[in-house]
């Protein structure tokens, strides 16, 4: 059968105002999570498969339509973040609009936090919950088998199921028939799935406005994070799992022979086990790829040697998530670890020669404005080349969601009513414990203006332009953070 993986238009996003200022004209980067996907139904199945990454395309709803009739998928596959539910819902109401007996499967973050919820929405018939690449090849052989491609036998006019699952025995995947499985899906071995190939998709298309030799893509070298703040729900689970050094070097090598030169490692945590980072910059420095990557890191997961190496291999940024500029906020996010960690990461990053970017949060349980601005004071003492912040939400199922409701800040409800029906004008809930919605956007607005305008940091911004292009994608860039709350 035909499968059409879609990446829908990014029309109605539910985020604050800011975020929405700053991710505008930010770029474009693939979906991963698709493309994996793409190639475990290419390479392992009898399946055709077909991207359509509307949002890189530029094209809206109307155009989607189009080509959707046009190709005439079997079944059709949406990936959902909570933020981007509206759209992957507007997608599917379209899919069936279309042709009311093409199957929709919804896979992501967002349906494995609410698998119930979001199969038991109009236009979804199937929801994996997990990583997807074997229960959506499974899927779609139980379909073929059970004659339900392009008949939607499986359930009346009404909407009520008929007879037994085609969904029953399969891991990690819904019908409206079924019960939720008890578990996420999880691949063991990371080394067993394909190297996505990025020629399934518009390859030459992506970059960001910080890339310096796009086109750019995006890679993981490992998949979930072991660690607990606590406003992060771990899109890959807790369970970390690594692919060797040969795979990533392998995949990026691929990736040269398109002309992709460019590479942001997505990894929760890059440089968990140093040793095994150690050996891809070994394999890279070896195999002489003229590439630049980034990372993430955390602070206490680095050392000056590592990163001098990083820097030999190729590595031209390290992002790091600090989040606080105060110990005491520091713990109530349960970072686990310390300022004066983050200084010397920093210091070490620069030292080796290394761009530094890191993520701030305001408006934390029971912090002050005094500790904001101690925030950015101790933001602006890093001198970085890159900084982002933002505020502090209560997302489901993290520690301060189950703070937030215990404090009667928002119900246990607020998330699932949304999933149960989801709407653009929903607000992101806030820790409104101190301040308000309006003074967190305004305090997020000024320390956003303060530490990006400062001529210190601009002057180090222009240091770092590479390219005419990336010239302009800064210089539009700044104009938008100039003038956000104004």
């Amino acid at each position: 059968m035909k499968i059409l993986l879609l990446f829908p238009p990014q029309e109605q996003i539910v985020s604050p105002t800011y975020m929405k200022t700053i991710q505008e004209g930010l770029g474009f980067l693939p979906s991963l999570g698709l493309l994996y996907l793409a190639t475990w139904l290419f390479e392992r199945t009898r399946h055709e498969v077909d991207i359509l990454d509307a949002y890189v395309e530029r094209m809206d709803f109307a155009e989607v339509e189009r080509y959707i009739r046009r190709t005439a998928p079997d079944a059709v596959g949406i990936g959902a973040m909570t933020f981007t539910l509206v759209d992957a819902v507007e997608s599917a109401r379209l899919v069936k609009k279309i042709d009311p007996s093409i199957p929709v499967i919804l896979g992501g973050p967002h349906t494995a936090l609410f698998p119930r919820e979001s199969v038991d929405l109009p236009s979804i018939d199937y929801v994996i919950m997990g990583e997807g690449e074997i229960p959506l090849g499974l899927l779609l052989d139980r379909l073929e088998e059970c004659g339900r491609v392009r008949g939607a036998a499986w359930r009346n006019e009404d909407g009520t199921p008929v007879g037994g699952s085609c969904t029953e025995d399969l891991p990690a995947v819904l019908d409206k028939a079924s019960t939720v499985p008890k578990h996420r899906y999880f691949v063991g071995d990371l080394d067993t799935l394909p190297v996505p190939r990025r020629d399934l998709g518009p390859y030459a298309k992506y970059s960001t406005v910080v890339s310096k030799r796009p086109p750019t893509t995006i890679m993981v070298s490992s998949r979930g994070c072991p660690y607990a703040c606590s406003f992060c729900y771990t899109a890959g689970g807790k369970k970390y799992r690594e692919r060797t050094p040969s795979q990533v070097v392998g995949e990026m090598r691929a990736c040269t022979e398109l002309g992709i030169r460019e590479f942001l490692f997505f990894d929760e945590t890059f440089t968990i086990n140093k040793d095994r980072i150690r050996a891809i910059c070994d394999e890279l420095i070896s195999a002489r790829l003229d590439v630049v990557w980034d990372v993430r890191a955390r602070v206490d997961c680095v050392d000056a040697d590592l990163l001098q190496h990083m820097r030999r291999a190729g590595c031209g940024r390290v992002q790091y998530g600090i989040e606080a500029g105060t110990q005491r906020v520091m713990d109530i996010l349960n970072k686990g670890t310390t300022l004066e960690q983050a200084r010397d990461a920093v210091r070490h990053t620069r030292a080796a020669g290394l761009s530094t970017y890191a993520d701030f949060m305001i408006g934390a349980p029971g912090e002050t404005r005094e500790e904001i601005m101690e925030t950015v004071r101790f933001a602006e003492s890093l001198r970085l080349d890159y900084l982002h912040f933002s505020v502090t939400m209560p997302l489901p199922n993290t520690q301060l969601h189950r703070m937030a409701v215990r404090q009667g800040l928002i119900t246990d409800d607020t998330w699932r009513d949304f999933a149960r029906n989801p709407t653009n004008e929903f607000q992101v809930p806030y820790w409104t414990e101190r301040f308000t919605r309006e003074e967190l956007d305004e305090l997020v607005a000024f320390c956003i203006r303060r530490t990006h305008l400062r001529p210190a940091y601009l002057l180090r911004s222009v240091g770092n332009i590479g390219s005419v292009g990336e010239l302009v994608r800064k210089a539009r860039a700044g104009m938008k953070l100039a003038m956000m709350g104004l």
